[in-house]
């Protein structure tokens, strides 16, 4: 049998949380990403064209707990990932804005750092959109490209190998809000 590479949870969040959910993080955010700090490409182009701020996961766990349950289940089930069980007090999160306005979209990259003490396992993504959005496609890449058509739908959580090449196409109308959650664990071996 073979272990899926993503994860999609449709519909985890109803309009009515989407909305207490933003309210919550915008309360929450203690620094926006400045345009030098964004990813970068080897050739010094930008890969990141959005509107990105950071906030510490632990101001929102009362939203993200249960996500990551289902996380470390999948994870005990179908990887066997050296993971951390816990959060520390000072992991980040990242909230995503895409504007329509500015064509705002990600392209091609991975989640992983060889700069770090440990390496980022999964990613986990939740849509937080208040309004459904055109463009804004999230796409994985492994031996061939796929749109995840349904992390499309506000109030839906993606999770996925953070390995794995991914990008986010342009939106073009409207505004996508996501959610970016980490899951850490010691370097690999």
């Amino acid at each position: 049998m073979n272990t899926p590479l993503h994860w999609v949870w449709k519909n985890y969040f109803d309009e009515k949380q989407i909305n207490q959910f933003n309210k919550d993080i915008f309360k929450k955010i203690i620094k926006k990403e400045s345009i030098g700090s964004a990813a970068f490409a080897s050739s010094g182009t930008r890969k990141k064209h959005l509107n990105a701020s950071y906030l510490f996961l632990k101001e929102i766990s009362n939203w993200t707990d249960p996500i990551l349950k289902n996380v470390h289940y999948i994870n005990e089930k179908s990887f066997g990932f050296d993971i951390h069980n816990n959060f520390q007090h000072h992991d980040f999160c990242n909230y995503n804005v895409y504007s329509s306005k500015t064509r705002d979209h990600y392209k091609w990259h991975t989640d992983i750092s060889a700069e770090s003490a440990h390496d980022c396992k999964f990613t986990v993504l939740v849509n937080l959109s208040e309004k459904k959005y055109t463009g804004g496609e999230f796409k994985i890449f492994n031996n061939s490209e796929k749109i995840i058509k349904d992390f499309s739908t506000p109030g839906s959580v993606l999770m996925f190998e953070s390995r794995l090449n991914h990008c986010v196409t342009p939106v073009t109308k409207g505004e996508r809000k996501t959610l970016t959650i980490f899951v850490t664990g010691p370097v690999w071996r």
